[in-house]
């Protein structure tokens, strides 16, 4: 009998060590399970016009910024909007900025609409005017840096651009590295949007990353001096409009289309589709995930 009820005993015991015994009789808290997820805390997302005349490089903050487009604006040259979405952990300059145009507009809607550009045409005032933005445009949160000529020399940094657009409620999300079916091998990619703006990468493996070139040159940070690059590169087409008697065109950025996507040193299809939010599709239909990471996504005719 003693010996029933040490045997008891013994059990009772290793019963309390495995499965652990909540306070007042509660049962034990559980742990979330180790899926690999990653928790990352992200912000209201504030976009910025940056300048890519080639007078405008090198540029500054682009690695930080989630998303970047790339958009022709006129006479082959094109221009960036960076979409900062991420805590503030140490300040930092961008730029230089530059003037906004309609179809960056309606993009920076799609993010928030909280937008920071240099100066406006009459005709791309007429364009937005329907279009629910934040307009950050205030002197004091820009500065020119005499070291350059206007105007590409106009700097803003990311502490600004929060203290103009607002307090808002971070929140967390959870993100899970998408797992991508083999693809075909893609190292190196060019897009030419003219003889004179050429954007090219070359996928690194140690870094696991896109390297940026532009016209043959390392794209870098004039503060870090270290080469951009991205997670993924978009290449997407949209219709593109000849404005008659100017050197500008319009862009069609709603409605959907074909794009390639580059990741991990493989190509794929993807078709895109915008009635508010673009969402981009592989073959089989899933959504690319662009939530890890950072995307470039080069717009072409």
């Amino acid at each position: 009998m003693k010996k029933k009820y040490s045997l008891l005993l013994v059990i009772l015991l290793m019963a309390v060590l495995v499965f652990g015994c909540g306070e007042k009789g509660e049962p034990p808290a559980e742990e979330e399970p180790d899926d690999g997820k990653v928790a990352v805390e992200t912000v209201a997302p504030v976009c910025v016009m940056i300048d890519n005349h080639r007078a405008a490089r090198p540029h500054s903050g682009l690695q930080e910024a989630h998303l970047v487009y790339e958009f022709l604006v006129e006479g082959g040259i094109s221009r960036l909007m960076a979409v900062f979405d991420r805590p503030l952990k140490e300040n930092f300059e961008i730029g230089p900025v530059r003037s906004l145009r309609p179809y960056f507009a309606e993009m920076a809607v799609e993010h928030g609409g909280a937008v920071a550009f240099s100066g406006t045409s009459g005709r791309t005032d007429e364009m937005i005017a329907h279009l629910p933005l934040q307009k950050i445009t205030a002197g004091k949160y820009f500065w020119r840096d005499d070291s350059r000529q206007a105007p590409h020399n106009l700097y803003t940094d990311l502490a600004k651009l929060y203290e103009a657009r607002g307090e808002s409620q971070a929140k967390e999300i959870r993100v899970l590295p998408q797992e991508l079916p083999a693809g075909e091998e893609a190292l190196e990619i060019e897009v030419v949007y003219s003889r004179d703006n050429v954007v090219s990468y070359k996928y690194s493996p140690e870094k696991d990353m896109y390297l940026r070139f532009q016209n043959g040159e390392a794209h870098v940070d004039r503060e870090t001096g270290l080469q951009y690059g991205a997670t993924r590169v978009i290449v997407r087409q949209n219709v593109h409009h000849n404005v008659p008697g100017t050197p500008l065109v319009d862009i069609e950025v709603h409605g959907s289309g074909t794009a390639v996507l580059y990741a991990g040193g493989q190509k794929y299809d993807l078709t895109w589709e915008k009635n508010g939010e673009t969402v981009y599709y592989l073959n089989d239909g899933t959504i690319l995930d662009l939530s890890l990471g950072n995307t470039w996504i080069q717009v072409v005719r």
